[in-house]
């Protein structure tokens, strides 16, 4: 339908123009105590055709489109309430409507804390809200496709400190959300009977920290060990020679081979030969995406990468 600035020029929809449907057959579309968060590029538009799964969530994640924050511990919900004015006739009237915003708690150790923080910011990010049954909920545009809510302050707050006998250690994620209509009418909820995954199945990425065994020599072989972030003592197993990316000199190559001698030690032997004071560098990553978070059997693993100059 084409509309011209002359049909809808001085045109206000009053209130009770519109109809309601608020009829109560059939079965309740319901949404439980948000726990999940995907964090979504801001701008990033959901076509309709999409089919909403890990084949099409885990790649978003690995290119950094998407970030999980999965499993608060607990939920409250801060948002504004809407203010009114009143007449001297006794009269109310609605001033300006509440904007939505959400606290999810998270009682997880410091690493996940530190990455928390790297989130903070203004209008950076929109928001899928997932929530305790597996249900998620997208915001809807006028093209019939969706996206996530767009998103205000997202502010990681103040870890608060365990205290003897009370709570335990915590961090908040706070995030203010900007379009109430998105909110009000503006939204579909994807119902967990309708998906093929629950929110346990959602790989967040997690920060691995290479380290060589010995500064590199002359030769084809490469030692490193692979450690979790988290704690720096669990190894990371199971990696293969798609999952790694070398730097020898000017040239760039996944190993030829490597062999995981024990967990999380492995032997990598190069296709270019190590030359003396050649810079070898050595990081995880996902050559079919040509970005560094690897996946491994489902489980997202990126690493800093590590340089040495070699003997």
């Amino acid at each position: 339908m084409s509309v011209t600035i002359g049909d809808i020029a001085n045109k206000v929809a009053c209130g009770g123009a519109d109809a309601a449907n608020l009829g109560k057959r059939g079965c309740l579309s319901l949404f439980g105590t948000p726990t999940n968060l995907l964090a979504v590029e801001k701008g990033t538009v959901i076509p309709s055709t999409t089919q909403f799964n890990l084949a099409y969530l885990t790649p978003q994640i690995q290119k950094g489109v998407i970030i999980p924050i999965m499993g608060a511990s607990s939920f409250e919900d801060t948002s504004a309430e809407d203010a009114y004015s009143t007449n001297s006739s006794g009269i109310k009237r609605l001033n300006l409507k509440g904007l939505p915003e959400y606290k999810l708690m998270f009682e997880e150790g410091h690493e996940f804390y530190k990455q928390l923080a790297n989130l903070q910011g203004y209008k950076n990010f929109d928001f899928i809200i997932g929530d305790d049954e597996g249900n998620w909920m997208l915001a809807t545009n006028s093209a019939g496709n969706y996206q996530g809510f767009q998103a205000g302050h997202i502010t990681p707050e103040l870890t608060k400190r365990k205290v003897k006998g009370g709570d335990a250690e915590s961090k908040s994620l706070l995030v203010q959300f900007l379009d109430r209509q998105q909110f009000d009418k503006n939204y579909a909820i994807l119902h967990q009977d309708e998906l093929t995954f629950t929110p346990s199945d959602v790989p967040a990425v997690n920060g691995v920290v290479l380290t060589y065994d010995a500064i590199p020599s002359a030769g084809n072989t490469i030692n490193v060990t692979a450690l979790l972030a988290s704690d720096v003592s669990t190894p990371v197993v199971g990696l293969a020679v798609a999952n790694f990316l070398l730097g020898i000199g000017s040239a760039s190559e996944t190993p030829a081979s490597l062999v995981e001698t024990t967990g999380g030690k492995y032997a990598l032997t190069t296709t270019t030969a190590i030359q003396s004071a050649d810079v070898v560098t050595t990081d995880l990553w996902a050559a079919t995406l040509n970005v560094d978070v690897t996946d491994v059997s489902g489980v997202l693993f990126r690493s800093a990468l590590i340089s040495e100059v070699a003997s």
